[in-house]
């Protein structure tokens, strides 16, 4: 636990009016903090309608605090339960929890089996169906939808995004959950300072996070990584390579360079385009460079010098006469009657 999460411990049990919500909270983050036991499951209706929980208190000293912090797809959870044991069931959710319980006992019966989580260990709140108990409990933990988890698995791994199973619950190693807590560190911080808050950065984090829940929880996609080929011709391998034709076209890269940056070789990156493109990548190359020219031409002035061979060239095609023909098959005209340009030399 950082030294932030354990000043919110300290300041929930002692009954700090900020924890208590007299000060105004950021619009991304909500809180909780409640000893009335009705006003605790009427705010698991509002949250959790998809699931059952019931809490059995001791007669004195029920304190419940909870307090999520959210951008984007990515959400820091992070709850204390006082004086009380709850037991929860949830049927199948479309989404992941995994929490780092600090203290109390926490116990879940998932597929037949108990799983008991050790003290001050990371635990899967797995999206099908499962029971839990939270006995004097406090965690916090990333919750994330599992439409990314499969995402980030079937890119990475090739698996389909509905043959991902979670299949186990405790983390494979205490490497991997030390890499998992960094993680969980690192975007509860960025969340709580909108450091994440702009899109690249905010993509990014929920990437990392995907791909972290995945090398940290067994899962289908771990052994599909184990047991691909060398060189497999996914749709991942083709939005790498299409991405970094994206960006690099202007310059003079190769097939090589392309497959390199989708990480397999010439031949399956080929395989691959034919498989889910229905084309090839030097047609997909010369797609986007024959767009970029069209940008060109549009932008032409009439008084500006520029041929229609200028940007043919200027886009890598050797034959103006051939990239006459390009332009008309896409465009419907020829490149020198490019819209708002007026008539350019050599339109072919």
């Amino acid at each position: 636990m950082s030294d932030q999460d354990a000043g919110w411990c300290q300041r929930a049990g002692s009954g700090d009016a900020e924890v208590r919500g007299s000060m105004p909270l950021p619009p991304h983050i909500s809180r909780i903090h409640t000893d009335s036991p009705d006003e605790h499951y009427a705010w698991l209706a509002s949250r959790y309608a998809d699931h059952h929980r019931r809490i059995r208190a001791q007669a004195r000293g029920f304190e419940f605090l909870s307090e999520t912090g959210a951008l984007g797809a990515l959400s820091f959870i992070r709850s204390r339960y006082l004086a009380a044991t709850a037991y929860a069931e949830w049927p199948p959710v479309a989404y992941v929890l995994a929490p780092h319980v600090y203290s109390g006992r926490c116990l879940l019966n998932w597929k037949g089996r108990e799983v008991r989580v050790p003290a001050r260990g990371a635990v899967l709140i797995p999206p099908d169906n499962f029971s839990m108990l939270l006995d004097t409990a406090e965690y916090a933990g990333l919750l994330m939808p599992l439409g990314v988890v499969r995402r980030v698995a079937e890119e990475t791994t090739g698996l389909a995004p509905d043959r991902l199973r979670f299949t186990g619950l405790l983390p494979v190693s205490a490497d991997a959950q030390r890499h998992w807590l960094s993680t969980v560190d690192f975007v509860r911080r960025g969340i709580y300072s909108r450091a994440l808050e702009p899109p690249l950065l905010l993509a990014a984090a929920e990437q990392a996070v995907a791909a972290s829940l995945l090398a940290t929880f067994p899962n289908t996609a771990t052994i599909a990584a184990q047991r691909r080929p060398r060189d497999p011709a996914t749709p991942a391998v083709v939005r790498r390579a299409m991405a970094f034709v994206d960006a690099h076209a202007e310059e003079p890269i190769t097939l090589t360079d392309i497959a390199a940056a989708a990480g397999v070789v010439p031949r399956t990156l080929h395989q691959a385009f034919r498989r889910h493109r229905d084309t090839s990548p030097a047609t997909y190359l010369r797609q986007v460079r024959l767009a970029r020219a069209h940008d060109q031409l549009r932008a032409a002035r009439l008084d500006d010098a520029t041929t229609v061979a200028d940007v043919a060239a200027r886009w890598g095609f050797l034959s103006p006469r051939r990239f006459a023909v390009y332009y008309r098959q896409t465009y419907g005209r020829p490149p020198g009657q490019a819209p708002h340009t007026g008539h350019l030399a050599g339109g072919g």
